[in-house]
């Protein structure tokens, strides 16, 4: 629980680094899964309690969208821009946080088709309380929130996975 990835540099996922379940919903779209966590816009205590999240997010992300070894594939590119406990983003000493938000981009390679963007925004919080207009909630243990924040925003992710691979453009 006290893991968060904070530097600038991607974390690239590939089909060698990381085992991939069976896809359920049809084959593989994305070939390619990057996370990074923004250094400036995240708390120091953020950063201090949690420096592997871009790490564990990614390989959330994969076990909910399992790549693809066609070189056609997309490329998802996540960034995490915000944690932060009911919108404060100075974390308190007991490390708790429920609302992690960032943006996720596709971009299909070899077509002509434009990088397409989705605000992630995930919440976590009891059942009986509503959600804040534009995240999606989720609803954890009692010490369990860091695993549902990480857990629902890769599945956020992963419901935007295209549908098919992109067509090449010959030029």
């Amino acid at each position: 629980m006290k893991r968060f990835l904070m530097n600038t540099a991607a974390v690239a996922a590939t089909l060698g680094m990381l085992s991939v379940p069976a896809f359920a919903a049809g084959e593989p779209t994305v070939r390619e899964v990057n996370v990074t966590a923004q250094v400036t816009n995240l708390d120091e205590s953020a950063k201090e309690y949690y420096p592997n999240i871009a790490h564990d997010i990614l390989e959330k992300i994969t076990e909910e969208m399992p790549l693809t070894t066609d070189n056609k594939g997309y490329v998802v590119n996540v960034e995490i821009q915000n944690m932060s406990l009911n919108g404060d983003k100075v974390l308190p000493a007991s490390k708790e946080f429920n609302q992690l938000e960032g943006v996720m981009s596709i971009v299909g390679e070899g077509s002509n088709a434009g990088a397409q963007s989705y605000p992630i925004r995930v919440v976590a919080q009891s059942a009986d309380v509503a959600a804040p207009e534009g995240f999606i909630a989720v609803t954890p243990s009692d010490t369990d929130f860091y695993t549902a924040l990480i857990t629902g925003f890769a599945k956020a992710v992963a419901e935007h996975e295209p549908e098919v691979l992109p067509s090449s453009v010959s030029k």
